[in-house]
C-alpha cells in the first residue's frame, strides 16, 4: 500500500525564535523561470506547487478555473481590474493564492497589501495563504508567519503579505507590488480612491478588487456604469459574472450564468437551491446571482410621464436651467427647465463631438436668460472649462450619494404627483422609460443609465438636473451655490 502524502505542517510558521539561515542553493527552481507573460508564470506556480487547504479538493493540487485564467491574464494585463462575482465562488482562495505567488516570485522586497472592509475579512485571506504554505513542503521552510501583524514573510527576499484595516490612517503609506481589495462591492470609495493613487509608486504595481455587488451605491458599481458607456480609462479592466437582470431566482440557467464555480465544480447546485429557499429574494439576487439589489425594470408607474401638463418651451429671452449629460465618448444630451420647473429638450445626439455641443449651448445663451449650465463632472472637463473662461454661467452637478439620492426621489413624487409639466418631447421620454431604477435599503430611489449600450438616458438624466437644479434656485432666488 502506498503511504499517504504528508498533511499539513501546522504551526510551522510561527515564530520561535531565530530560524537557521537560508543557503544560496536552497533558492526554488522558481526563481529562473522565464515567461511569455505574468499571468503564465503565476499560472504555473499555482498549479505546480500550491495545494488546496480546504473545502473543495483539499489536499489535493490547486487548479485554476476557467474563469480565474481570465482574471489572472486580465490582472497582470492592466494596472487596476475589477470584477464582481456572486458568494461561494472562491474570490477569497484564488486571491491567497495570486498573493502568495507574487510575494514568492523572487523579486526583493515585494510588498502585498490586502484591504477588506474590515480588517478581519484581510485576515482571512492571508490566514488562507498562510495554511497554503504550511500544505507546500517546499514553500514552509522558506517563509515565516507573524500572528500578532498577520504579516506572511517569505524570507529569500523579504518580501510579505499583510492585512491592513479600511482606513485611511492605514493605508496612507503603502508602497505595494499588488493591492488586494476583498469584497470591493462593500468599501468605502475613500480606501479604494488611496489606493488607485498610490499606483504609480512602484513601476510593477497592480491593484485587483474582487467583490459581490454592495446594497449601496459604490465606486464598484460606478466603474460598471463607466465600463457600461464605454468610458473606463486605459489601464482599467471590469469584469462581472451576473444572471440577466429579469431572471426569476429559481432559474437555474440563471445561476449557471452567474456563477462560474458550477461549472468549475467547486459549487453544487444543491448548496445555492438552499440559500435560494432560505435566503430574502433580495439577498438571494445580490449574493448569488450577482444583480445589483437595485435592477428594476421600471421606476415611474406606466403612464406617470405620459401624464403630466404639457407646456412648451420657452419664449426667447425666458429664464432657464440647462443641463449637459451624455457619455465621455459618444453621445450628449442638453436639457433645460423653467424657473417654475417646467422641463423641455434641447438637444440631443447618438454621437457628439464638442463642437457640437458647444455650438449647441452656444444657441442656447443667445436664446434664453441661461442662469446656469449644470453639467456632469465626469464628461467633457475641457469643453466645461472653455465655456467658464468665456463667461458662461457654468456649475458642476454634484454627484454625491446625498444628492443623488434626493433629487431622484423629488423628481419621482413631482412626476407622480402631477407638478411637473414638460414639452412631451419624444426623446425624452424614451430616455425617461430607459432609466433604470436603484432602491438603497432605506428604499430610497436613485436613476441609472439602461445597462444596454444600445439604449440611452442622456436626455432624462440632464432633464431630472435641469428640474433640480431650477427648483433650487427659485427657492433660494438667487444664483446656484449648492447642488
Amino acid at each position: 500500500m502506498a503511504e499517504a502524502a504528508p498533511g499539513p505542517a501546522h504551526g510551522s510558521l510561527v515564530f520561535k525564535g531565530a530560524q537557521r539561515p537560508l543557503r544560496l542553493i536552497e533558492l526554488p527552481p522558481w526563481t529562473g523561470w522565464r515567461h511569455t507573460s505574468e499571468a503564465k508564470r503565476a499560472e504555473r506556480f499555482l498549479e505546480t506547487y500550491l495545494v488546496v487547504p480546504t473545502g473543495h479538493g483539499a489536499a489535493g493540487p490547486f487548479r485554476i478555473a476557467g474563469f480565474q485564467r481570465e482574471l489572472l491574464r486580465e490582472i497582470y494585463d492592466h494596472l487596476a481590474t475589477f470584477a464582481s462575482l456572486p458568494a461561494a465562488n472562491g474570490k477569497t482562495t484564488f486571491l491567497a493564492a495570486l498573493a502568495l505567488e507574487r510575494i514568492a516570485r523572487g523579486d526583493d522586497y515585494v510588498e502585498v497589501d490586502v484591504i477588506a472592509t474590515k480588517q478581519e475579512q484581510a485576515g482571512f485571506l492571508v490566514e488562507a495563504a498562510m495554511r497554503m504554505v504550511e500544505s507546500s513542503p517546499v514553500l514552509v521552510d522558506r517563509c515565516r508567519w507573524h500572528s500578532r501583524e498577520q504579516i506572511l514573510e517569505y524570507r529569500p527576499t523579504g518580501s510579505k503579505l499583510q492585512a491592513h484595516p479600511a482606513k485611511l490612517s492605514a493605508i496612507q503609506g503603502l508602497n505595494f507590488s499588488l493591492a488586494i481589495i476583498d469584497e470591493i462591492g462593500f468599501a468605502h470609495d475613500e480606501t479604494v480612491e488611496s489606493l488607485i493613487a498610490r499606483l504609480g509608486k512602484r513601476p510593477d504595481a497592480r491593484l485587483v478588487g474582487i467583490g459581490t455587488p454592495g446594497f449601496q451605491a459604490n465606486i464598484l458599481q460606478r466603474l460598471r456604469g463607466a465600463h457600461l458607456d464605454g468610458e473606463l480609462p486605459a489601464g482599467v479592466r471590469y469584469l462581472e459574472w451576473a444572471a440577466d437582470p429579469g431572471s426569476a431566482s429559481d432559474d437555474r440557467r440563471a445561476w449557471r450564468k452567474a456563477n462560474p464555480a458550477l461549472r468549475a465544480g467547486f459549487l453544487t447546485p444543491a448548496a445555492l437551491a438552499v440559500q435560494q429557499g432560505l435566503l430574502s429574494d433580495r439577498e438571494f439576487r445580490t449574493y448569488h446571482l450577482g444583480l445589483w439589489v437595485d435592477e428594476a425594470a421600471a421606476w415611474l408607474p406606466e403612464g406617470a410621464w405620459q401624464a403630466c401638463a404639457m407646456q412648451p418651451p420657452p419664449p426667447d429671452g425666458g429664464e432657464v436651467v440647462l443641463a449637459v449629460e451624455g457619455t465621455f465618448r459618444r453621445s450628449a444630451a442638453v436639457a433645460g427647465a423653467t424657473m417654475d420647473g417646467a422641463i423641455f429638450h434641447g438637444w440631443w445626439a447618438e454621437v457628439a463631438t464638442d463642437r457640437d455641443l458647444h455650438e449647441q449651448l452656444a444657441r442656447a445663451l443667445e436664446r434664453w436668460d441661461v442662469r446656469a449650465i449644470v453639467h456632469n463632472r465626469r464628461i467633457r472637463s475641457r469643453l466645461f472649462a472653455e465655456l467658464r473662461d468665456e463667461g458662461a454661467p457654468v456649475v458642476p452637478w454634484d454627484g454625491s450619494a446625498d444628492s443623488e439620492t434626493t433629487s431622484a426621489n423629488e423628481f419621482y413624487r413631482a412626476i407622480v404627483g402631477g407638478e411637473l409639466a414638460h414639452d412631451h418631447a419624444p426623446v425624452v421620454a424614451e430616455q425617461v422609460a430607459n432609466l433604470r431604477a436603484r432602491f438603497g435599503v432605506d428604499g430610497s430611489l436613485r436613476l441609472a443609465r439602461p445597462d444596454d449600450p444600445a439604449r440611452f438616458g442622456d436626455a432624462a438624466l440632464a432633464a431630472r438636473a435641469a428640474w433640480w437644479v431650477a427648483m433650487a434656485e427659485a427657492q433660494q432666488g438667487g444664483a446656484p451655490t449648492i447642488y
